[in-house]
């Protein structure tokens, strides 16, 4: 589990940075930097990637894939329920529900149609793209992981909350503490276990980039700061930052 590390606010000024060319080919593949999501006389008190607990979801959706793929490419013959049976069947079940909780785009719907039209109208051999779907989660999982390790980064500062996500590009979604309204944390029993929460921002606004925060590292933390922020920030200092290091 990730350790917090009490330090120095970094001090605001690197605005002044004029992004080139370098910096924007930069950006499609180095860890978004403070230089890149920061702006004038922001003060950080936090810093933080998303906890590692949010790796199990998609590590346990690989290996229910792979137990799915190998099952189909074994072709083993039971007799009776076993626990290799029950393996599948709860393979199954969590390959069905990633498959229904996904947000299909018209893009992806016709690459499904087009590949299912191939594979009815060829002689092409469906197993032969077994193999493929296990690699497909395989490599999915590696491209998560890279990104929480390096390209996932959380701020608060004296004027946002800031989620700032890298990797072909940068994504900075921020919500100013001046308009939240509401701060709701939450904890489920893993993450109490664990050391992660979630956390409900509420604003005046009807549409907000950053609603929820979730996979928090240090939750009650930056609940505390995120509220003395709101209503008394003249009284929060640099002695209250904390700066969360994934690799530590």
């Amino acid at each position: 589990m990730n350790a917090p590390a009490r330090g120095r606010a970094p001090s605001a000024g690197w605005v002044a940075h004029k992004r080139g060319p370098l910096d924007q080919l930069r950006l499609l593949f180095a860890p978004p930097s403070d230089h890149d999501v920061l702006v004038a006389d922001e003060v950080v008190y936090y810093r933080a990637p998303k906890h590692v607990m949010s790796l199990a979801e998609p590590t346990v959706e690989t290996f229910a894939v792979l137990i799915v793929v190998v099952t189909v490419l074994a072709r083993p013959n039971y007799e009776g329920l076993n626990l290799s049976v029950l393996l599948l069947v709860l393979s199954l079940i969590v390959v069905v529900r990633w498959v229904r909780a996904r947000e299909w785009g018209w893009g992806a719907v016709a690459a499904a149609v087009s590949v299912a039209y191939v594979l009815v109208t060829s002689q092409i051999d469906p197993l032969v793209l077994v193999p493929g779907v296990g690699l497909f989660f395989l490599a999915r999982l590696g491209f998560k992981t890279l990104r929480w390790y390096s390209y996932e980064v959380r701020y608060l500062t004296n004027r946002r909350i800031i989620e700032a996500t890298g990797f072909f590009g940068l994504r900075v979604a921020s919500m100013p503490v001046a308009r939240v309204t509401d701060l709701v944390l939450s904890h489920t029993a893993v993450g109490e276990t664990f050391g992660y929460g979630e956390l409900r921002i509420e604003s005046a606004g009807e549409k907000q980039a950053l609603a929820n925060i979730r996979f928090l590292v240090e939750p009650s933390s930056f609940h505390r700061l995120a509220v003395r922020l709101a209503t008394k920030p003249s009284k929060i200092t640099t002695k209250s930052f904390i700066d969360v290091d994934a690799n530590r």
